[in-house]
């Protein structure tokens, strides 16, 4: 493919208040043939995924800390250099919990209140 050919995607991957968010993931995905291009926002939070063939795309960011975005069907011309600028959502805390016991072992839901376990042969006899 000649270099002219090439199309690419650029931006700047922002919060709710505009400020960069670095280190997000970015993946173009081109619907008609499946490959996958990545690149990652640098510090003021910008990005490039240059050498793209024309054709539909799907676009899913990813950032420690921020609700994952996709966007789908998105038609990159031939030589066209697209600018999509991605705004994130603060996610949800999630926490990991590692419990290592004897014998018994609780489950801790983070969800909600809910605590589970398993019982054994002696405990219901």
């Amino acid at each position: 493919m000649a270099l002219g050919q090439n199309a690419r995607f650029s931006g700047q991957v922002t919060d709710q208040q505009n400020a960069a968010i670095p280190n997000a993931n970015i993946r173009a995905i081109n619907q008609d043939s499946h490959s996958v291009s990545e690149s990652k926002s640098n510090g003021e939070g910008s990005y490039t995924i240059p050498f793209l063939p024309a054709g539909h795309y799907k676009i899913e960011v990813q950032a420690s800390g921020f609700s994952p975005s996709m966007s789908e069907d998105i038609s990159l011309n031939v030589g066209q250099a697209f600018i999509y600028n991605i705004q994130l959502t603060i996610g949800s805390t999630q926490s990991t919990v590692s419990v290592n016991a004897g014998s018994e072992v609780t489950q801790v839901n983070t969800e909600n209140a809910e605590v589970g376990g398993t019982i054994t042969g002696k405990e219901v006899s």
